[in-house]
């Protein structure tokens, strides 16, 4: 396989610039595959008189300007959108010592991360990648098809918007044909959108069942009993595959390659060809046992199925899906790829558990920060061998890191190897099993429902779901989880957060004589922030005399949709409203304990959390604390201290299907009012108990207890050491050797 993949800024008229579009020049003359990965383009803002390049990475648009010529820009554009394997080699353009190291994190199957000397020739640099692609040898993911037979799919054009939606399968109990067309029959085809079934090797009388099973409803269906080909795609809308068994893998990596939006069950075999952020609608269900007659099987849920073809059908968004879903399938799903590369090795003499902790750790987000927590605790206990392993989106780099937790540099790798504990975080939930002896997941959900996208891998699959409150514990033991496989670890509390931590001098010189009250979070909905500014009105209306501070977090990453800033500004016009100061930018662990030490009290009239980090942070620096009643924080709640708001249960519609209806706590704003009115009338004695608890919260929710819960279950994964073969249907290995990359002054291979 002739695939490459660029890393660099081409925009620029630096050196490097220019030797990266002089090796893409002399790799396509020769007939390699050139990928140019935009995550090495610096963001800058056209200068007048330059060229403005539209960019997007299939999540994010931006532009940069340029000078260079047309015919430059069609080569590069060219190769922005050319997909290339997962695991081929990475050239690297430029002199910054960390960008070969983090390249490799994020393309973590490449079979080597090669930085590009400075003198080096476009000539040497594609005798270069040559080498490294014979030394790489191949391999072959389950599922995956040779490159010529997927021709034919990657070269249809884009998808229809008005077309049928297509299915096909090799027997319709496998493929879930029967399912799809009842579903289709009951809610589709009466708004005119049609379904037609390829059904190679069908006998005539399960297609005459099937033509009665949609007489029924009225629907009239077309059926072809011929080899699935790409004509039978080409003016479809979207392709359904709501397959039971793992032996129609064939046609789902076929309708991914084929750029038409893909929805497919999801369960252990097909998760493998599914995993990827955005690439399919996935269908949630659940693993049966089947009984005599049927082995095992996975029952796909069908409000799944119409939901997805609802979506398809409605969401402008869909061609995007369709365009993820080809890039994959060239990724992930070709046959004889290059191999990746050789798993770390533990140190000799090691016989401590591996713990794989997986996350997007070089992003902003409660997954990151609490995971970083996590691998500090156990990388300070040194009883376990800690491993992190990166994902995407890579919003910092190893600076950012290196200057958050130097300690944790050296764990960041790209094959951890078969460890005995791999705790994947983040969202998406991970649906597929890594090599590990045993699999974990970490969950926080907020809304006393489990959605069915989580199930059959969060529900069934995964040997342990890490939560971190009873409150989720009961969502997952309702959604079918056996309660033996939960595992309730609270998070702990860092040192940083403690009652003498020093105020934040510019809060302190706001605020002047009067209190402060905080909101920490995201200012959205779900954590109550269009509440806390109606009980502040009605504190200030009834006399509290008081300011109000918001220490904003993920407005421009995770809740850019949800965010109620402009509710924030109305309040601040209202008149007889509290003064308002907004803290939106990031700050360190010192920085937001000085923000909690500058304040007198912390009021989260929370609907739903999965945890609550700011309750508990604040209780830790000695804040008197007022959250919501009956949700995740009330093991954080005990002691003098703190009050918690009346509230009462509310349903609550969200998109996608969920397992049951959704719900959140609706807290009472006329309570929470006159609660903390009450408090700040007598904040000396709430002040006084508030630093009394901390030490003791401290002391109950510690990040080295929760490392500890960790290692009990890395020993589960010791254990399992006896028996150490790998899940699942094995990558096939053509080359004889794996191999380390080397890259001038680092080991990137490991």
């Amino acid at each position: 396989m002739n695939h490459v993949r660029i890393h660099g800024d081409p925009f620029g008229d630096g050196p490097s610039a220019g030797q990266l579009r002089s090796f893409l020049r002399a790799a396509v003359a020769g007939g390699l595959r050139c990928g140019l990965s935009l995550s090495g383009v610096r963001r800058r803002a056209p200068a007048p008189g330059e060229t403005r390049v539209p960019l997007s990475d299939g999540v994010q648009q931006w532009e940069v300007g340029t000078n260079l010529p047309p015919p430059e820009l069609a080569m590069l554009a060219r190769a922005a959108g050319e997909a290339v394997a997962a695991t081929a080699p990475v050239m690297v353009f430029g002199d910054d010592p960390d960008v070969a190291a983090q390249v490799g994190l994020e393309w973590r199957d490449a079979c080597a991360v090669i930085v590009v000397g400075a003198s080096q020739t476009a000539a040497e640099v594609v005798t270069r990648v040559r080498a490294e692609l014979r030394w790489a040898g191949a391999e072959t993911p389950a599922g995956a098809l040779r490159e010529e037979e997927l021709q034919g799919w990657l070269a249809l054009p884009a998808p229809s918007t008005g077309g049928p939606f297509v299915h096909c399968a090799s027997d319709v109990f496998a493929g879930g044909t029967d399912l799809l067309v009842d579903v289709w029959a009951e809610r589709f085809a009466a708004a005119g959108h049609g379904l037609r079934l390829v059904l190679p090797g069908a006998s005539g009388d399960v297609v005459q069942a099937l033509r009665e099973r949609a007489v029924v409803h009225g629907a009239a269906l077309e059926v072809l009993v011929e080899a699935f080909a790409p004509r039978h795609v080409a003016d479809a809308v979207g392709v359904v595959l709501p397959c039971r068994l793992g032996s129609e893998l064939q046609p789902l990596v076929q309708a991914l390659a084929s750029a038409r939006p893909v929805i497919a069950a999801r369960f252990a075999a097909t998760a493998r060809v599914l995993e990827g952020r955005g690439v399919a609608l996935p269908i949630g269900g659940r693993n049966l046992d089947g009984d005599a007659g049927r082995g095992a099987y996975f029952a796909p849920d069908p409000r799944a199925i119409a939901a997805a073809m609802r979506r398809v059908v409605e969401d402008p968004a869909s061609p995007s899906l369709g365009a993820r879903g080809r890039r994959h399938a060239v990724a992930e799903c070709v046959a004889a790829r290059p191999g990746r590369p050789a798993a770390a090795l533990p140190a000799l003499g090691d016989k401590r558990p591996t713990v794989v902790l997986e996350a997007p750790l070089l992003e902003t987000s409660s997954s990151a920060e609490l995971t970083l927590a996590t691998a500090a605790a156990l990388h300070r206990r040194g009883d376990v061998d800690v491993r992190l392993v990166p994902t995407a989106p890579f919003r910092h780099d190893l600076g950012w890191l290196r200057g958050r937790a130097p300690e944790l540099v050296p764990l960041l790798c790209r094959n951890p190897g078969r460890p005995d504990l791999w705790l994947s975080a983040g969202w998406p939930v991970r649906a597929a099993r890594p090599d590990c002896r045993t699999w974990a997941l970490r969950v926080d959900w907020e809304y006393g429902a489990l959605p069915v996208e989580l199930a059959p891998h969060v529900t069934q699959e995964a040997d342990a779901v890490v939560v971190h409150s009873e409150h989720v514990y009961r969502t997952l033991t309702a959604a079918g989880r056996s309660m033996h496989g939960i595992h309730v670890v609270p998070h702990g509390v860092d040192a940083a957060m403690h009652e003498d931590a020093p105020p934040h001098a510019a809060i302190t010189q706001w605020k002047g004589d009067r209190p402060a009250v905080l909101f920490c979070g995201g200012m959205i909905w779900r954590k109550g922030f269009d509440v806390f500014l109606r009980a502040a009105l009605e504190a200030r209306a009834g006399g509290a005399d008081f300011v109000c501070v918001v220490k904003s977090i993920g407005a421009a990453q995770h809740y850019g949709g949800q965010h109620l800033g402009a509710l924030a500004e109305r309040f601040q016009r209202t008149p007889g409203a509290p003064p308002l100061l907004v803290i939106d930018e990031e700050l360190s662990r010192a920085q937001l304990a000085s923000v909690f030490a500058a304040c007198d009290v912390l009021l989260h009239p929370y609907r739903g959390e999965g945890f609550c980090m700011p309750v508990l942070e604040a209780r830790a620096c000695g804040l008197p604390v007022l959250a919501t009643r009956g949700g995740s924080t009330t093991s954080l709640m005990h002691g003098p201290g703190a009050l918690e708001i009346p509230s009462a249960q509310r349903p609550v519609e969200l998109g996608g299907v969920h397992v049951s209806q959704p719900w959140v706590l609706e807290p009472d704003a006329a309570q929470a009012a006159a609660q903390l009115r009450s408090v700040l009338h007598d904040l000396p004695a709430w002040r006084r108990a508030g630093r009394r608890t901390a030490p003791a919260v401290r002391t109950a929710f510690s990040w080295d207890a929760a490392a500890a819960e960790l290692v009990r279950l890395a020993g589960r994964g010791v254990a399992a050491r006896r028996v150490d073969t790998p899940d699942g249907e094995p990558v096939v290995t053509i080359a004889p050797l794996p191999r380390v990359a080397v890259v001038p002054g680092s080991l990137v291979g490991t």
